[in-house]
């Protein structure tokens, strides 16, 4: 019997290893993004105070600025030291040394006046061309605020820890032994690592460089398309990356860092000569930046302050009579904090999960909104984020342009939300909070501030008690808890908690929804059962494997010829086109699971796996024309199913006389469950895993 591995199963269990690496790494990162907002409010309070002196007229400006330009002036620094304890087995502190050591090296060896005496430049009298020619390769950014080194030193510190934080050594170097080790190894790969980077620094700039030139170079709608990508990022969490790269000094737009500095910029711009002096927009032989500078935040004021407060008021008006006392303080608590202070994650996850759609729609008007605001040139920013706060800084800066204009936006912006927020629920039945829901709920509902033991006390209460609890584990946004006895668990009881929604993949597997502080409500739920005999698991990551419903060649799902599916319309997957067209063609269940739905031409079937995961297999393109022609169903919707059992038998032969194309997309259908997608191409068999989905 052989026991040798296909190529398809090792590209998947790779493909797992590099899924977990990724989520490790955000989670490690978020304890460095979390310190920003603070350094960024005090660098903003010190410019309110001293819009010009910049802190030289002002004491106090002159601590908050310090203070603030502490962490926003060391990015690069701080990454390493988080990632590197972040992703450290144990935390130790010997891998926050060791990143800090290794940047340290790192940065040293590689900037601008260290690599200019590698190369024989003379930096103070080069000319215009060589000058230009050494700024485009990017070594002026090498400093303490590059993050891309953190972030590269900080990857490298842990794995140095966690390989070899162990290790043990000849007696005559004990000393040296174990986690005392890891910091000279550290500095010795960080050589290394400088070595690979002197020849793909210049590389890599250049790449980021052509990217936001490209950005910048289409203007307002490039302006528009970003912001567009910022808020659909949100639920992954990559929005950070994304927003490093405009209004960070990455690749020298800086565009919080430019507005910030206010009349320095203008007094850059007018000292510029060419394009890569200049901290704007180089135009017709000068720098612009009133009306430029400022147009990656400007747009999302009117979002942030009026729009999404509209949302809120829309989804209290259409929440069910009996919880529109309950929405309503919840909505009102999360609209202020949205308009004072830009802090939108309470009123977006109040609907991202429940109503995707609505999601998008928020995703598309703030891209709209950031493309007007950067068509007029009324421009703002921001140092936290762009609420009234940062508003009421921002109107001193001199280069806020017309930012009135964005109050007069927000109030258009405040009825599009509400209109277009209170139709779509009305008109597709849309679940936001308080709305659909037909159990009892007698009794009180914790209030939006309640404190998080009673939260934890009342949702162990709607599991059914202690005694009911099997296991629990928590990922993004939700608890996911095995429960004994199924019928003790009352949703009602848990949705008294305030918590978003809960949801039932199964019998005994229940999901609660809590949003971003799912990590202090499971803390505090398994505080309160530490004497039980329950299975308290922590973080946990779900993953679903699937596999081909038949044999044939797996593709990307961006390559089906149907753009409903390669624009993800109905969300992400894959698909497999069948290696025969003649004879009949077994389709079979990607996953084990419950057999929701089979469409009645047989075309399509759906199934909610045991993880609670809903996959749609959808046999051909426009095989719902056939009207059943050609689609013998063999399993009845509601069954369970294993995975590879047979649901539905195609005749190949007469699909193909009808001229369909026979590739069958496999998609996962509801996106609010799904964090990320690793799938496989090229040829594979029956199944054989083609893709791995990390659940939300």
């Amino acid at each position: 019997m052989s026991t040798a591995t296909s190529p398809t199963k090792e590209k998947s269990q790779t493909g797992n290893v590099i899924m977990t690496a990724f989520q490790k790494l955000g989670r490690a990162l978020m304890g460095a993004v979390a310190i920003m907002p603070v350094a960024a409010l005090l660098m903003g309070i010190g410019y309110w105070i001293d819009p010009e002196g910049w802190g030289e007229g002002n004491l106090l400006a002159a601590v908050l600025i310090t203070a603030g330009s502490a962490v926003l002036n060391n990015l690069g620094v701080i990454f390493a030291i988080a990632i590197a304890f972040g992703l450290a087995k144990d935390h130790n502190g010997a891998a926050a040394l060791s990143g800090w050591l290794g940047f340290t090296t790192l940065i040293s060896l590689l900037d601008e006046e260290a690599v200019a005496g590698y190369r024989g430049v003379d930096l103070e009298s080069m000319s215009d061309e060589a000058a230009l020619d050494w700024a485009s390769q990017g070594w002026a950014a090498v400093g303490p605020k590059n993050v891309l080194f953190g972030i590269a030193v900080g990857i490298l510190a842990a794995w140095v820890y966690n390989r070899f934080h162990a290790t043990k050594l000849p007696d005559a170097l004990a000393f040296f032994a174990g986690r005392r080790l890891v910091p000279i190894l550290t500095s010795l790969f960080s050589i290394v690592l400088a070595g690979i980077f002197y020849f793909l620094w210049p590389l890599i700039y250049g790449v980021l460089f052509d990217f936001g030139t490209w950005i910048q170079g289409m203007g307002a709608v490039g302006a528009g398309l970003y912001a567009f990508a910022n808020r659909l990022l949100i639920p992954t969490g990559l929005h950070h990356a994304l927003n490093s790269i405009f209004w960070f000094d990455i690749i020298g737009i800086n565009d919080i860092g430019n507005f910030l500095a206010g009349g320095k910029t203008i007094e850059a711009a007018a000292a510029a000569t060419t394009a890569a002096t200049c901290p704007g927009i180089w135009a017709d032989g000068a720098c612009q930046v009133v009306g430029f500078v400022g147009r990656y935040q400007a747009g999302f004021f009117p979002i942030m302050m009026f729009g999404l407060p509209g949302a809120a008021l829309a989804m209290y008006l259409r929440a069910d009579t009996k919880r529109r006392k309950v929405v309503g303080s919840l909505m009102l608590a999360a609209a202020l904090a949205s308009f004072f202070t830009g802090v939108t994650e309470p009123l977006e996850f109040s609907f991202m999960f429940l109503a995707p759609l609505l999601y998008v729609v928020h995703a598309v008007l703030t891209g709209i909104s950031v493309a007007i605001a950067a068509a007029f040139h009324w421009t703002a920013g921001f140092g936290f984020s762009a609420g009234f706060v940062d508003m009421l800084l921002s109107a001193r800066n001199p280069l806020a342009n017309n930012w009135w204009m964005l109050l007069v936006m927000g109030v258009i912006f405040f009825v599009l939300y509400f209109v277009i927020f209170y139709f779509l629920i009305g008109l597709m039945d849309l679940h936001t909070p308080g709305r659909g829901e037909d159990e009892a709920d007698d009794g009180a509902t914790l209030a939006a501030d309640a404190e998080t033991s009673d939260v934890a006390r009342q949702i162990i209460v709607g599991l059914g008690g202690e005694d009911n609890i099997d296991s629990i584990d928590y990922c993004t946004t939700r608890l996911r808890v095995q429960v004994k006895d199924n019928v003790k668990v009352s949703e009602s009881a848990i949705k008294k908690s305030g918590i978003a929604g809960v949801i039932r993949p199964s019998q005994k597997n229940v999901q609660v929804v809590v949003g971003p502080k799912v990590q202090f409500v499971y803390d505090e739920v398994a505080r309160q059962m530490s004497h039980t005999d329950a299975s308290l698991e922590g973080e946990k990551e779900v993953t679903v494997e699937l596999q081909a419903p038949f044999a044939g060649q797996a593709a990307t799902i961006a390559d089906v010829p149907d753009p409903t599916f390669s624009g993800k319309m109905l969300g992400d997957g894959f698909a497999v086109a069948p290696q025969s067209t003649s004879g009949s063609l077994l389709v079979c269940a990607p996953a084990a699971g419950t057999l929701q739905m089979v469409f009645k031409t047989g075309h399509a079937f759906s199934v909610k796996t045991t993880e609670g995961l809903d996959v749609l297999v959808h046999i051909g393109l426009d095989t719902v024309e056939l009207k059943g022609e050609g689609f013998t169903v063999l399993t009845q919707q509601g069954e369970q199913v294993t995975a590879g059992q047979p649901i539905i038998e195609v005749d190949l032969a007469r699909l193909k006389q009808k001229g369909k194309n026979l590739i069958t997309p496999v998609v996962l259908s509801e996106k609010s469950q799904v964090a990320e997608v690793h799938a496989i191409t090229g040829a594979v068999s029956q199944g054989d895993t083609v893709a791995t989905v990390t659940m939300a």
